[in-house]
């Protein structure tokens, strides 16, 4: 019972962390759309913290937006509470978020939204490919019956949104990742995955 009220109070300290940090584009499909109707899910299913993008590695709360954007360019945007650097990719028509939320991440890179390229006209075009690996999840353009199996969750049909936890214990610190999605007709059309670290 009492790692169940911990996790509880991580899953809650995460959502109000990820939701005070209004982007304005990069996870404004998840504050505008899903603050009311985001069912939280616990997972025994890993949410992976480290990737790669543009065949370097990038690990949460250890890579730096000044290091991402030494890789692919780019412009730091701030609004007080969060900064990120965003990148469009027209060919597959999506636009990838690098965030890092203020004060907690001191400019280390905590969330990665991935969300279609309409009306983010702010996000850069990377100076080499943003490809990204390494990410063992269903992508934007899975469909429910994917999601929930790969989870073992039960995401119900017609959600528009569910956001699923994982959380593992080293020492004294534990670390929460997070994966949100955003659906339209039961597929994914938005996700950002994130990870944060407490004691």
């Amino acid at each position: 019972m009492k790692q169940r009220l911990k996790f509880v109070g991580l899953a809650a300290l995460w959502c109000s962390f990820t939701q005070g940090a209004m982007l304005t584009g990069a996870n404004a499909w998840f504050e505008a759309e899903c603050a009311g109707e985001n069912g939280q899910l616990e997972t025994g299913e890993p949410v992976p913290g480290v990737f790669t993008a543009g065949g370097s590695r990038v690990e949460f709360e250890e890579t730096t937006l000044d290091d991402i954007q030494r890789l692919f360019g780019g412009t730091l945007q701030d609004n007080g509470e969060s900064r990120w650097v965003c990148y469009q990719d027209k060919h597959e028509n999506r636009a990838y978020w690098f965030i890092s939320y203020l004060p907690m991440q001191h400019g280390r890179v905590s969330s990665l939204g991935i969300t279609p390229l309409a009306n983010h006209n702010l996000c850069g075009q990377p100076v080499k490919p943003l490809h990204i690996t390494g990410v063992t999840l269903p992508a934007p353009g899975a469909d429910l019956t994917a999601i929930n199996h790969h989870f073992q969750t039960a995401i119900k049909p017609g959600s528009s949104c569910a956001t699923i936890f994982h959380s593992r214990e080293a020492g004294q610190f534990t670390t929460l990742n997070s994966v949100s999605y955003r659906f339209e007709h039961d597929h994914a059309v938005s996700v950002m995955f994130s990870q944060v670290t407490t004691n």
